[in-house]
């Protein structure tokens, strides 16, 4: 059935494709609506450069600021004919006002002509000289912003539809949804509708890049950087499509030449992928007892200096208690439990002994184990640990 729905879904996506097409032009018209009127006026043309610079030189993605980092931003022609850097151009733009229609050439996302916009209606609140202008700016900034919303959530399917192909254990499905819709986002953002292009088709690789980016960085416990660990999926193609032909897993530098990667970053990913336990992790099996992993492997070669000194005192304290039974039934313990050097043996062997019947001995033990309970169990509670019984 769930099959089935998914299926009805993505058809659902083709049929209706024409839907989403006329949307994404309201959205691209609605963009450009607002990039002309940033433009209109100097400050706010100016205040969107200073932000423009401030995100680049913080060091941040300029694909978050221009959809398009393929093709030159911006041609400033001076009178040298000089091709300036992103950042360059910016500051000559800030210096150079009338050199600003160049800016109609960068196709700046939606996200950030809408922070720049509530960033200028903030800061000119008091300025009565900009109120017609705030009000359109304004005005501008919510349609886009609700176009911009009405064509995320209209395909929030596509998100649901790869998310459910890339399930895992590891993460919920509600955790890849929500890492989707920003790849969603992503694409809703970049996205141009007049390049003939289907936004399906468009946002899928955007979608997927979210969600498989989110499995790489929480599948393991030491992270990988993102770009060598999307690598990883060819070296482990090549050892097993190696180990098909050959029955060997190949070498480093084999895989080198198949992967097109430099020794240590193969060896990176070989060694971050080995198997990881947790210390906490209680033991599967019987001879575990249900120890975690970390508890089994204290080392047992020298006991620790506490746990020396209460053996030392109970070995002590059962001697003297012992000593107060009848002779009979404090041999039979020191025999049964190894006390006072007696190595332990087992109700047989004490009966052959003392020549007296197996049954016998059993007796005699619980009617002197019984005593000690009595006459001493409230001192001897205080050298049990807190899980044991008593």
């Amino acid at each position: 059935m769930t099959e089935v729905a998914l299926n009805a879904a993505h058809s659902t996506v083709s049929v209706n494709e024409t839907e989403p097409l006329t949307l994404a032009m309201d959205v691209e018209q609605a963009r450009q609506d607002l990039l002309l009127l940033l433009l209109a006026e100097d400050q706010a043309s100016t205040l969107l450069l200073e932000q423009c610079l401030f995100h680049i030189n913080k060091g941040s993605d300029i694909s978050d600021i221009v959809s398009d980092r393929s093709v030159e931003p911006i041609i400033v022609q001076a009178a040298d004919f000089v091709q300036l850097s992103l950042g360059q151009t910016v500051q000559y733009l800030l210096e150079n006002p009338s050199a600003r229609s160049s800016l109609l050439r960068l196709r700046f996302l939606s996200g950030f002509l809408i922070e720049v916009s509530g960033l200028f209606i903030a800061m000119n609140k008091q300025r009565h000289c900009f109120n017609a202008y705030r009000l359109k700016l304004g005005q501008a900034a919510q349609a886009l912003q609700r176009l911009r919303q009405q064509m995320i959530a209209g395909n929030v399917r596509l998100v649901a539809f790869v998310a459910n192909k890339h399930k895992t254990t590891a993460l919920s499905f509600d955790d890849l949804v929500q890492e989707g819709v920003v790849g969603l986002i992503k694409a809703v953002d970049r996205f141009d509708p007049y390049r003939g292009y289907r936004f399906s088709t468009y946002a899928v690789p955007w979608i997927k890049q979210a969600v498989s980016r989110l499995i790489v960085k929480q599948e393991k416990i030491v992270r990988l950087p993102v770009a060598l660990a999307e690598r990883a999926c060819a070296v482990f193609e090549a050892m097993r499509n190696a180990y098909l032909q050959t029955e060997r897993w190949p070498s480093v530098e084999q895989l080198k030449v198949l992967c097109d990667l430099s020794e240590d970053e193969i060896k990176t990913i070989r060694s971050y992928y080995q198997a990881t336990h947790s210390l906490d992790a209680a033991g599967d099996t019987e001879e575990d007892e249900g120890l975690t992993l970390m508890a089994r492997m204290k080392q047992q070669q020298f006991a620790l200096p506490l746990d020396e000194l209460i053996d030392r005192n109970l070995g002590q304290y059962l001697d003297h208690v012992v000593a107060t039974l009848p002779e009979k039934e404090a041999a039979i313990l020191n025999m049964r439990f190894g006390l006072k050097n007696y190595t332990e043996m087992t109700l047989q062997a004490i009966a052959d002994q003392l020549q007296v019947s197996r049954e016998r001995v059993r007796q005699i033990q619980n009617d002197a184990l019984k005593k000690l309970k009595n006459q001493f169990g409230c001192d001897l509670v205080l050298f049990l640990e807190p899980h044991d019984r008593y």
